[in-house]
């Protein structure tokens, strides 16, 4: 317990940021901690796996570590977000037989059911642990402090989460990018540059990369490689070696796997598969 307490800011990552959407360009997320986002201001969608959710003020977005997730603007008006970013390790042990704290995390298909809509009571109540975590002062209670309002808000998101209608309500997307999206989620392991999926699809490749750019905000390119480097996370956790981990994931490249690997997930694929059982991989 004293060694999470004194790791707690590694652990807890709390960021409220306003950007202009014409300077900046909010690549694909794929990292080890679980995510809560809130939404302040802004026109934005939010892209899970292959789903697209429309988002307005007071929405909730959350995200374990197996979903690749962004927002995607949809014009140049001022956008403000809050993001809580954990471990979920710290929090595991506070769960009780009647509420487990990461269920909301974890007990869902796979980039479905990552939207919740608050309440304008439930909103303000977000909006108070939030402050409370952005306005702490470091003193002798302040690690505990900032992991009570992390315990806080996941009980209110489980609770939350339970209570909601779970169809997801999403934006619509053209024909092509959801065809796109599939075959790509199905085929990591084949060949899948822009040449090969233009063909597939029997559409120009240019046309086929200004769609998705339109829509996801992000290139083809980039989305496959995170695809891949999270399908080589879920198959490095099932057993395999780096070598198989590689081909199995479409890489044919090994040194070129091994630099995109550590740049996205931040250390070595064998230093990873090393580390599985000290890490939360669900």
């Amino acid at each position: 317990m004293n060694l999470a307490y004194e790791s707690i800011d590694e652990c807890i990552r709390y960021e409220r940021r306003i950007y202009n959407p014409n300077k900046c360009n909010v690549n694909f997320h794929l990292h080890e901690e679980f995510e809560i986002y809130f939404l302040i201001s802004g026109d934005v969608n939010y892209f899970v796996e292959k789903n697209m959710y429309p988002i307005k003020f007071g929405d909730v977005m959350i995200t374990n570590n197996q979903e690749i997730h962004k927002p995607s603007f949809k014009n140049d008006n001022v956008y403000e977000r809050i993001t809580l970013q954990f471990a979920p390790h710290i929090v595991r042990k506070f769960s009780s037989p009647s509420l487990d704290l990461l269920s909301c995390f974890l007990n869902k298909p796979k980039g479905q059911q990552n939207k919740i809509t608050l309440q304008p009571s439930q909103i303000n109540e977000f909006l108070r642990l939030f402050n409370q975590i952005e306005n702490l002062k470091p003193h002798a209670g302040y690690k505990i402090l900032k992991l009570n309002y992390l315990i806080e808000l996941l009980v209110l998101i489980n609770i939350i989460f339970k209570d909601v209608n779970r169809s997801d309500n999403l934006s619509s997307m053209p024909e092509l990018l959801t065809s796109l999206l599939d075959y790509i989620d199905m085929n990591l392991e084949k060949d899948l540059t822009l040449e090969s999926l233009s063909t597939k699809f029997y559409v120009d490749r240019f046309y086929m990369g200004r769609v998705f750019k339109k829509y996801i905000g992000s290139n083809i390119h980039e989305y496959i490689l995170f695809k891949r480097i999270s399908k080589a996370k879920q198959i490095l956790s099932e057993g395999y070696s780096v070598t198989d981990t590689c081909e199995l994931c479409g890489f044919n490249d090994y040194s070129n796997f091994l630099k995109m690997f550590k740049r996205t997930v931040g250390i070595s694929p064998g230093k990873y598969k090393g580390n599985l059982g000290n890490m939360d991989i669900d």
